[in-house]
């Protein structure tokens, strides 16, 4: 019955985007109903979490550079992103560091509709040993984050040098830097693993001594939160609407959570996953190692053996999604 094409068509998987292809080439009415906003703005709420289609990573070959990586089984877009490298994902933009002709800039990159953005880096007036960015959705007011493309976006860049960690936002309202704050709290080189964005606050990660830098969007006010030293690689990331940390210590994946909401709070392990039933044996020729996660959705990103692996927190599925390539 007509009634229920919508229906049905609402419940296709997520995951194989290519089905809505093969739908819309059946007949005329399927087109316009796969094809209207409303269609669209149901099927999102009805799944809510959006399936990982693909993902940006930088390859370490000669010159990094970053590259997109489909995880469906129907191809719809691949491929090298020149001399860019990837620096932040969220909210349907990209975030890329890219070379120019005098310096380097930061490109704001929406790889539905290719709409891309150039920010001259901010000036600075100060030594900066090292330096990274996020970006995020700058919408007033509440927003689901289901189809905020093409709205306002902020960009956070922190930097560290001479004894002290510094941040300062872009708005795409304002179109200017704002004003930068600063805190001596953290002497520390910046890393480059991505931020991680838990409610309204973002996570960057420090080199050196062990802690986190976190910044808070609303008051505008910076804090360093230490991490257990019994930990020795490790990458932060989202732990079920908290931050958390993930390292593989002995083929096990080790999840660690903060024990409360304030600065000082202590950390807390929060579980352990045994890795040899779900990796290949040839994995542990070397040490597995986390090389990022999924913001969100809850998938942690293992490197082992130029093979990278996702695995899922909810259901432990293991999934082989790039071989032959250092990511």
């Amino acid at each position: 019955m007509e009634e229920l094409e919508e229906e049905i068509l609402l419940r296709f998987p997520p995951h194989e985007p290519a089905l809505f292809v093969h739908a819309m080439v059946v007949c005329k009415r399927w087109q316009r109903i796969v094809s209207s906003p409303a269609f669209l703005r149901r099927f999102r709420e009805l799944h809510r979490t959006p399936p990982m289609l693909g993902f940006l990573c930088n390859i370490a070959e000669g010159n990094s550079s970053a590259a997109f990586v489909t995880t469906v089984t129907q191809e719809f877009s691949s491929g090298n992103l020149g001399d860019c490298r990837a620096l932040d994902a969220r909210h349907g933009r990209v975030l890329l560091k890219c070379p120019g002709s005098s310096k380097n800039f930061l490109l704001v990159w929406d790889p539905m509709t290719d709409e891309h953005q150039e920010l001259s880096l901010p000036v600075l007036r100060r030594y900066t040993y090292d330096w990274n960015a996020a970006v995020l959705c700058a919408a007033r007011g509440p927003c689901d984050h289901l189809d905020c493309c093409g709205g306002p976006f902020l960009v956070v860049f922190v930097g560290s040098g001479s004894g002290e960690a510094f941040i300062c936002t872009y708005s795409s309202d304002a179109g200017t830097w704002s004003e930068l704050i600063a805190t001596e709290l953290a002497t520390d080189a910046v890393s480059l693993m991505p931020s991680v964005l838990v409610g309204n606050a973002l996570y960057f990660g420090f080199l050196i001594r062990k802690s986190l830098l976190k910044y808070d969007l609303e008051s505008h006010e910076m804090s360093v939160i230490g991490v257990p030293h019994t930990l020795n690689i490790w990458k932060h990331v989202a732990l079920d609407g908290g931050v958390g940390l993930a390292t593989v210590h002995e083929s096990k994946l080790c999840l660690w959570r903060k024990a409360g909401p304030e600065v000082d709070a202590g950390w807390t392990q929060d579980r352990v996953i045994e890795l040899e039933p779900l990796l290949p044996g040839d994995a542990f020729l070397t040490s597995p190692d986390v090389v990022g996660c999924a913001d969100g959705i809850g998938v942690i990103f293992l490197g082992a053996r130029l093979v990278l692996f996702t695995i899922d927190l909810k259901t432990y599925e293991v999934k082989k999604v790039c071989k032959g390539r250092n990511c």
